[in-house]
């Protein structure tokens, strides 16, 4: 903000070195009032579901508060609410994925039920890493290690538990 940006919206959370989220919020606020610009949309992302619940005194409503792991689309209903977005559906059309012809190789269970947890927990870095890992030690489990790896990407940590959950209950797994 003090080198001129202005962000439409701003996630803080709570826990940060320096000073903490609601000093970084007053911070935010008194400089966006001195220049008379648009207050940014703010919300406060913490692991501390009990932080919702808070009187904190900056007059941040508990729908403001996100707690990780962020679902995508809490995110993206946040989104929508505070800027009065408009989703638009995507036409574009679907390619199939590589090797659809053949049958997607999955790893072991238990390596499926470990990545699972990782990804319930929402822990990107070491859903990344686990992924590496199934990729160098189980290669002929590329397709299923690429479509993890794309949903990962996005964020889309819903959609890999549904698939998860989908090979440990129907598919046989490696």
């Amino acid at each position: 903000l003090a080198a001129g940006l202005r962000p439409d919206v701003v996630f803080l959370d709570l826990a940060m070195p320096g000073i903490d989220g609601w000093e970084t919020l007053r911070r935010i606020r008194a400089m966006a009032g001195s220049t008379n610009l648009s207050q940014p949309q703010v919300a406060i992302v913490s692991a501390n579901a009990f932080d919702r619940g808070l009187d904190n005194g900056l007059g941040l409503p508990p729908e403001d508060f996100i707690v990780k792991p962020v679902r995508h689309s809490e995110l993206l209903d946040w989104l929508e609410r505070k800027l009065d977005l408009v989703w638009l559906e995507s036409t574009a059309a679907t390619h199939a994925p590589p090797n659809a012809t053949l049958p997607v190789m999955y790893p072991p269970r238990d390596e499926v039920i470990a990545l699972q947890a990782l990804v319930r927990l929402g822990f990107y870095r070491g859903i990344v890493n686990k992924l590496d890992a199934l990729a160098t030690s189980f290669p002929e489990c590329t397709d299923f290690v690429d479509q993890q790896r794309a949903l990962a990407r996005q964020y889309q940590f819903e959609s890999m538990q549904a698939q998860l959950q989908s090979v440990l209950n129907e598919s046989p797994v490696h």
